[in-house]
C-alpha cells in the first residue's frame, strides 16, 4: 500500500512497504553549502524514546528519536554531524505531522 502525503511545508512523504521516504519542495542549503535534511514527524505520532540531550554533540546515524505510529516503532538518526541546541518534543507526547523533533546549534 502506498500512502502520499504533502504537509504545509511542501514536503512529500511516501510511505510504501514499511518504509518512509520524503522529498522537500525546496531545498535548504546547509552549513556546508548541500541540501540539508529536516528531521520531522512525517505524520502525526508519538514520542517513544528521545536519545539525546541539548548540547550533546552527535553523528550522522545516531539515533536521535523513536516513535509510534499506525501500531509501528519508527527510528530517527541523524542527517549529519552537529549539536543539539535544544529538543523540541518531550517521550510520551502526541506530535502533529511535521512538528521538528530537535533544533541544531548553528555553526
Amino acid at each position: 500500500m502506498k500512502r502520499i502525503v504533502q504537509n504545509s511545508k511542501g514536503i512529500l512523504w511516501v510511505q510504501e512497504n514499511g518504509r518512509i521516504y520524503s522529498f522537500p519542495a525546496e531545498e535548504k542549503k546547509s552549513r556546508s553549502g548541500t541540501a540539508e535534511p529536516e528531521l520531522v514527524a512525517p505524520f502525526a505520532c508519538k514520542v517513544r524514546k528521545l536519545f539525546v540531550k541539548p548540547g550533546q554533540a552527535v553523528k550522522k546515524g545516531d539515533p536521535i528519536v523513536s516513535v509510534e505510529a499506525m501500531k509501528m516503532e519508527y527510528s530517527y538518526a541523524a542527517p549529519f554531524d552537529g549539536v543539539i541546541a535544544e529538543t523540541l518534543v518531550t517521550e510520551g507526547a502526541m506530535v502533529a505531522q511535521a512538528a521538528e523533533f530537535v533544533r541544531w546549534e548553528k555553526k
